[in-house]
């Protein structure tokens, strides 16, 4: 990841992706390796669940090495803004890691970024594109995360199986599996490589076929946190797509929910991309969990599963009348 300079002020940079993509490692892995360029550094860790009148005290201990009692949110933002300005000649390194509200960003970006020296650096992670450009970051300086490449996803999956980066003997071809079923995400490569660590080859065999139908407790949890952050018509798109609309065509979509504006947020919260043929397209996992949570709904309303069948085997059918058919069917039978 390469920071461009923004000339009269300090430079601030977004990483985006889904949960378990490897934000707040990336973001990790390049404080610890940038940091000692600068003269004072912080991290904030998990900003989406943490007090923001506390990460305004760590920040400002950090940075200026004092201990500043702060109990409202409009308090800390002034106490920044008058505390860091005896840093204007110093570089500061902040990450604030795992933002998901403008406010967040109000309170503990905004006293700072006009506050300290112009050669300093602030990287957000988010899951919300939207909630960096809102707070002026440019799309020029947001950078999306996608995953791992197949080399990189072994050698991450390996490390935490085997101990190195490679597969053991007699393992080779389960390993493949496992890394078409992880898809280059970091999380799932981890949790399941640490659990089948240490274990026999018919144990790895049985627990393939669980994770392609059940995904881990953590994985799930991770995931679930985007789709909870959703509105009631996202959510609802969000698990069509899910079941109906994987490598369908975007605009055909859209008119069946009059939703551009929805899909849009779908695509800025990493849950849903476009490919460049303009078809809908979602990780492996979160159309797992889209499937599973309309499945499991407390008022079931996609068959997704008849719906399946009916797209190989009724040719001439258009999604938005499979979508229809299945629909109706599902109304006769309640």
């Amino acid at each position: 990841m390469s920071v461009q300079r923004q000339r009269g002020k300090p430079s601030i940079v977004g990483i985006v992706g889904f949960g378990g993509v490897g934000k707040t490692t990336l973001a990790k892995e390049f404080f610890n390796r940038e940091g000692k360029n600068y003269d004072r550094s912080c991290f904030l860790f998990d900003v989406r669940s943490t007090s923001l009148h506390s990460l305004q005290s760590i920040l400002l201990k950090d940075l200026t090495l004092t201990n500043v009692s702060i109990n409202r949110v409009d308090e800390g933002k002034e106490k920044l803004k008058r505390h860091l300005a005896s840093l204007t000649s110093q570089k500061v390194f902040m990450v604030l890691d795992d933002v998901d509200h403008i406010d967040q960003l109000d309170a503990l970006l905004s006293p700072v970024k006009d506050t300290i020296h112009l050669g300093s650096l602030i990287l957000v992670t988010s899951r919300n594109k939207d909630v960096l450009t809102s707070s002026g970051i440019t799309e020029s300086s947001i950078y999306p995360l996608k995953g791992l490449n197949r080399e990189h996803s072994q050698e991450l999956f390996c490390l935490h199986a085997f101990g190195q980066p490679h597969p053991v003997v007699g393992f080779e071809e389960v390993v493949e599996k496992f890394l078409d079923v992880c898809d280059g995400l970091p999380l799932s490569l981890k949790v399941l490589g640490a659990l089948l660590h240490g274990k026999d080859l018919w144990y790895w065999k049985e627990q393939l076929g669980k994770t392609k139908t059940i995904l881990p407790r953590e994985v799930r949890s991770t995931l679930e946190i985007s789709y909870d952050a959703l509105d009631t018509q996202e959510k609802e798109i969000f698990l069509d797509i899910a079941c109906f609309f994987i490598g369908e065509n975007r605009d055909a979509a859209i008119r069946i929910w009059d939703g551009w504006l929805n899909l849009e947020n779908l695509k800025n919260r990493c849950l849903v991309e476009v490919d460049s043929e303009n078809c809908l397209r979602m990780h492996d996992h979160l159309r797992d969990l889209g499937r599973d949570l309309a499945e499991n709904s407390e008022y079931p309303r996609r068959l997704w599963r008849l719906t399946d069948s009916l797209l190989h085997n009724v040719s001439d059918q258009s999604p938005v009348s499979i979508l229809k058919l299945s629909t109706d069917f599902q109304n006769s039978v309640v």
